[in-house]
């Protein structure tokens, strides 16, 4: 169990000599683990940069940076970087497409205690609304790392990268495949010595139809809970399951999507966020998609549903927003019936 946190924090210390590097931070540094950067490297302090708490004047300092050729990453809380600093990033950062990876901690309700002011539940459609954003929600710490590193040296200008502060499993490797903008498929394959090596990893590209009965399309540590999900629903009611790991949101693997949807038939979304985030993402692939026309599809979505956060252990929070495994499952099964007594 490692927070997606420390993947931010673990790539920064590895790649942070490149003199182009510069990471910028709002008095919460340690907690978002973007001080990784410096902490054991002393002699790049001087291409770190304490803002404070002014999310507005980092972010146009980082566009500044940008325009000078640098790479500057930003950090703070999700909830700040999407909610104080809106403006900035739309006028200044996304319509000057300037080269800034803006990084969002503490999304979705693992903040815990620190309760609603402090829970992202909104910044992915907000990110993605954006003109020229890319937006990365990897599902695990290594994955984090591996989002961080290609962000910040592959993708051309604003990119948003959305991390949690609690631990969750570990569920990849640097050998499991990852193609920023292609989503994976994750199959169960039956019970294992460990959860992580029960499942198989495929980019979706390289994927053929199983014949499951349901999708799960998830982000972020959802896809954690996704795994669980399809572990359920097999040992429990014989369903096959099709995971689908968003860990690029924008640009959307819409292809892997909709041949989720036309081979399935039942799909279900699953995210620590308001539904209008991945959820309608999906829903919306899908129904522009001419590859599912002619094939009906029952959609569910699992997130939180119209609602602000509340103070509790990340635990407690994930079942009284029914984000959980459990959830999910039940979820997937009560659709899969529907599609069953609809013939």
């Amino acid at each position: 169990m490692v927070p997606t946190r420390m993947g931010f924090g673990n790539a920064l210390a590895e790649h942070g000599d490149d003199p182009r590097v510069v990471c910028l931070g709002a008095d919460i540094s340690d907690s978002i683990t973007i001080s990784q950067f410096y902490k054991e490297h002393p002699h790049r302090t001087e291409r770190w940069l304490s803002i404070g708490i002014a999310e507005q004047s980092g972010t146009c300092v980082a566009a500044g940076l940008a325009k000078e050729g640098k790479l500057p990453i930003f950090g703070t809380y999700g909830v700040f970087a999407s909610g104080r600093n809106l403006d900035q990033l739309r006028t200044t950062v996304c319509y000057g497409n300037f080269n800034v990876m803006i990084a969002g901690a503490h999304g979705g309700v693992s903040v815990g205690a620190d309760g609603a002011t402090h829970q992202a539940l909104e910044e992915l459609f907000q990110m993605c609304g954006l003109p020229n954003m890319h937006v990365a929600v990897p599902c695990d710490a290594v994955e984090t790392k591996r989002a961080t590193e290609y962000l910040l040296f592959n993708v051309i200008g604003p990119k948003y990268i959305r991390f949690a502060r609690e631990a969750t499993p570990v569920v990849t490797d640097n050998s499991t495949p990852y193609k920023w903008g292609e989503a994976n498929v994750i199959r169960f394959r039956g019970e294992n010595a460990s959860f992580k090596d029960a499942f198989e990893h495929r980019l979706a590209s390289d994927y053929k139809d199983e014949g499951e009965d349901v999708a799960i399309i998830a982000c972020g540590p959802s896809a954690v809970e996704a795994m669980r999900a399809a572990w359920i629903l097999k040992q429990e009611y014989n369903l096959e399951t099709r995971v689908l790991n968003i860990h690029t949101v924008k640009p959307l693997d819409e292809k892997a999507i909709a041949q989720a949807a036309r081979d399935c038939g039942v799909v279900v979304t699953a995210e620590e966020h308001q539904i209008g985030g991945l959820g309608n993402l999906v829903a919306a692939a899908i129904g522009r998609s001419v590859e599912v026309y002619g094939n009906p599809v029952i959609i569910g979505m699992i997130g939180v549903q119209d609602r602000f956060g509340e103070s509790g252990f990340p635990w407690e929070l994930v079942k009284e927003f029914e984000l959980s495994a459990e959830h999910i499952a039940a979820k997937a099964k009560s659709l899969h019936e529907l599609k069953l007594s609809r013939g």
